[in-house]
């Protein structure tokens, strides 16, 4: 009897924390690359065929394509599975996609490419919705945002052939 009372606080303690975090988590990663233009990393980063360099990710499928605009679909290395849509391009500066379809969330990116000085600043910013309580506290305990962008940056630098001048959170 105990244990099924604990259990039961325990699943009530975890609901009402879960109800109190936001449903949405915002992130911003911004990096500065060196003696590259804007257009390059631009290319680079909506190039999905060309996307070998991304250290977290065991391939990459693109489900259709119209124009310039696709829906592919991620997997990562640990094989979970994210299907995205190209939401905007604007040539050199900005690139949105959203996510959608994937394990309990939805959301979108965006990234901002700027010159700067005979560099180009790379702004990206994730915005990761989620409803159901139990995912929203798995995703603050085991889902570093922050990480994933920093990896994705650092690898885009290693495509770009240098290393990232800073890494501003």
């Amino acid at each position: 009897m105990y244990i099924l009372i604990i259990l039961l606080g325990i699943f009530l303690i975890t609901l009402v924390i879960g109800l109190l975090l936001p449903n949405e988590r915002t992130i911003t990663r911004e990096t500065v690359y060196h003696g590259v233009s804007p257009q390059t990393v631009y290319e680079i980063v909506t190039n999905n065929e060309d996307y070998h360099y991304r250290s977290d990710l065991k391939e990459l499928n693109i489900i259709e394509r119209t124009g310039d605009f696709e829906v592919w679909e991620e997997v990562s290395k640990s094989g979970s599975k994210i299907v995205f849509r190209t939401k905007l391009k604007e040539p050199y500066s900005r690139y949105e996609f959203e996510i959608i379809k994937a394990a309990g969330f939805t959301g979108y990116w965006v990234g901002e490419f700027d010159a700067v000085e005979g560099r180009t600043r790379f702004r990206a910013t994730e915005h990761v919705r989620i409803k159901n309580s139990f995912i929203k506290i798995l995703s603050y305990l085991f889902f570093d945002l922050g990480k994933f962008m920093e990896t994705y940056q650092h690898d885009l630098g290693v495509r770009i052939k240098q290393e990232p001048e800073n890494n501003i959170n």
